[in-house]
């Protein structure tokens, strides 16, 4: 008789979530290529083409935690970028940089994005 635990239906269930995620993070991954990048730099609420879109969808399915938004300091701007951190005040860190064009300010948190998705390969 062994001495190893068996595997449960709920541990097979996590382990092929973990793998179907991770299927599509490297497909998503092979699609976020720097043209993607730079169409999104160029015009940030699109039109986009479908590889751009596929991209754009992923992104905005990931968990809430850690994501930057925009934030509107007033009615018409100034923008500003936030960090969704739970157990911060109000669970958002607000960046210090403000921007007066919402375009500007559209980019540099896909720039962000970017970059974060980049890291975590």
């Amino acid at each position: 008789m062994s001495s190893t635990t068996a595997r449960t239906a709920s541990d097979r269930t996590g382990e092929l979530a973990h793998l179907h995620a991770r299927r599509i993070r490297d497909r998503i991954a092979a699609l976020y290529t720097e043209t993607v990048a730079e169409e999104l730099d160029t015009n940030p609420f699109g039109p986009h083409t479908d590889r751009t879109t596929r991209v754009l969808r992923y992104l905005r399915s990931l968990p809430i935690t850690g994501k930057d938004i925009l934030l509107a300091r007033g009615a018409d701007g100034p923008w500003a970028i936030g960090r969704i951190v739970i157990g911060a005040p109000g669970n958002l860190l607000i960046e210090g940089e403000s921007f007066d064009d919402y375009v500007a300010a559209a980019r540099a948190v896909l720039r962000r994005r970017h970059a974060q998705f980049v890291s975590n390969d």
